[in-house]
């Protein structure tokens, strides 16, 4: 088995307006105290993620700069672990293809006086829940 790829290219990334649009319209979404993350299915290869950080979550960027460090750092873990999964199911002979997803998260104001342990651990709540409901979603 080949290793794994940490990195956020500009492919992992929701970059024009029309593509936060797209994940807004009928999104899975899950929310708890922290953050609001909405997920759509695409059509491409790559799950990507958006972030919408507003001041209003704290006035000082370099605390919203971390939110957006510990959110990018979740993703990656869960993108490279979903792409893991699939490999060890190709070695399974089952379809090893997985559904990219579209996921925009939109941090809350206790983000801003959280720990980074406790934002991981409830970032990752969210990745299984809506992966989850998109499978509920299509079928």
């Amino acid at each position: 088995m080949e290793p794994v790829d940490f990195d956020f290219p500009r492919s992992a990334r929701l970059l024009h307006p029309s593509d936060f649009s797209r994940v807004f319209r009928r999104p899975a979404v899950s929310s708890d105290r922290y953050f609001k993350v909405l997920a759509r299915y695409n059509s491409g290869r790559r799950s990507r993620l958006g972030m919408a950080v507003s001041r209003q979550v704290d006035k000082r960027a370099a605390v919203r700069n971390r939110i957006k460090r510990v959110v990018r750092e979740s993703f990656r873990r869960y993108a490279a672990e979903r792409l893991r999964d699939a490999q060890g199911s190709l070695q399974g002979k089952e379809s090893g293809r997985i559904a990219a997803v579209d996921l925009v998260v939109l941090p809350r104001r206790p983000c801003a006086t959280t720990s980074n342990e406790e934002l991981f651990r409830s970032l990752a709540v969210h990745w299984s829940r809506l992966e989850q409901r998109l499978k509920e979603k299509n079928t």
